[in-house]
């Protein structure tokens, strides 16, 4: 099997990790390297080994360092779907600039929380807890009341995550460059004062996207006075999060990478097309008719064999149009051991005989039980012959 780089071990998923394993030894194909530690004092550390996935991932440097900026993403980002898909996104898009085969992993160490804090707030004076002189998100333009003037001038940026990449020199590791996420609101919820209603705000996305490359250039004049990022070449993504409560996360729109540049011109802007879409749903059915068919073909076969199947769901990953990655979710009761691997047993049939997507497109199945724990996985990879089977 032909698998590709990969990395992080936090960013990996459980299941997959389960699935493989770390060798630390001399005998490994690990790097002991010199880096810096936080109190700025040179430490011994090591680059983690590539493990088997079916994703490209960064290789990382161990001990594992956190973002200095650490636990604020979760509170500014809907679900922990986006926050997946904020994460290894960036790091997908960052494989077109930063070469996984020169370059380390490693989560953000430059920009402060209280820093982003301020950046996150609007333009606009100190003093009145929403709004700062650094600021990136639009000033009030207008409104008399609370409600009036959010309504009018809703908050776009949502959030901002750094992802550093180190490269190695005389053993000894340096920051060799780094991507920004701007993350970007499609709609502004807002509790009016005094614990009043909330309202929501749906957001133009030509209008988001024009603002995200006006703060994106603003944060690059920032980032260029912050210590240790006056030559950094700097990759920025802008990201557009779905509703809140959507069961599918949401995609990058565009991304520039200015190198050791001060300003991001027109030019610079490389537009993607890439979508997630739930199966099933009005929405994949509408868009991706005969994806969402293979999908309900696939359910009704689960459907016709077992008597306990509740259903499942699905999601597909699309670049220009088309399906790049499958997963599919099937909860099922299973009253023993012996109901499940005949379940999966068929399952497996199905793939190898009665699989109607085309098999070059990488797919995961789990099987769980009504509780949402992992029962089983099955992997179809573009350089496999058979399903890989994992049961627990």
């Amino acid at each position: 099997m032909n698998y590709k780089t990969a990395v992080a071990l936090t960013l990996s998923s459980t299941l997959f990790l389960g699935a493989c394993s770390f060798d630390l030894s001399p005998t490994s194909d690990t790097k002991e390297v010199i880096t810096e530690s936080e109190q700025g004092k040179e430490v011994q550390a090591v680059v983690s080994p590539a493990i088997d996935t079916t994703d490209s991932y960064y290789r990382t440097v161990l001990p594992f360092r956190p973002s200095v900026a650490r636990g604020m993403t979760q509170k500014r980002v809907s679900s922990r779907l986006e926050l997946d898909e904020i994460e290894t996104g960036l790091m997908r898009h960052s494989t077109q600039f930063f070469d996984p085969e020169k370059y380390y992993y490693q989560e953000g160490q430059l920009l402060e929380a209280d820093q982003i804090a301020k950046w996150l707030l609007r333009k606009g004076k100190a003093g009145d807890g929403v709004s700062d002189p650094e600021g990136l998100n639009p000033a009030y333009t207008s409104g008399k009341s609370y409600k009036e003037k959010n309504q009018k001038s809703p908050m776009i940026l949502s959030h901002i995550l750094e992802q550093d990449y180190m490269l190695e020199e005389d053993k000894k590791l340096e920051l060799g460059g780094t991507s920004i996420a701007l993350v970007l609101n499609s709609e502004y919820v807002f509790q009016d004062e005094n614990y009043g209603p909330t309202y929501t705000v749906k957001l133009d996305e030509k209008k988001v996207v024009a603002e995200g490359k006006r703060m994106a250039n603003d944060l690059v004049k920032k980032m260029r006075k912050t210590q240790g990022m006056k030559t950094t070449p700097i990759h920025v993504a802008l990201y557009l999060q779905e509703k809140e409560g959507s069961p599918v996360s949401g995609h990058y729109l565009s991304s520039a990478f200015i190198g050791r540049g001060n300003q991001i011109s027109a030019n610079d802007w490389k537009n993607y097309d890439e979508r997630y879409y739930y199966y099933p749903s009005a929405r994949a059915t509408n868009d991706v008719r005969d994806d969402a068919a293979k999908f309900d073909l696939f359910k009704d076969r689960l459907e016709d064999y077992f008597p306990n199947y509740t259903g499942m769901m699905g999601e597909g990953f699309y670049q220009e149009d088309e399906l790049k990655k499958l997963e599919m979710k099937i909860p099922v009761q299973f009253y023993g051991k012996a109901e499940l691997v005949a379940f999966v047993q068929y399952v497996t049939y199905l793939l190898e005989n009665r699989w109607e997507y085309n098999r070059n497109i990488p797919t995961t199945i789990t099987v769980t039980n009504l509780n949402g724990d992992t029962e089983a996985m099955l992997f179809l990879d573009p350089d496999t012959k058979k399903p890989i089977v994992k049961i627990r």
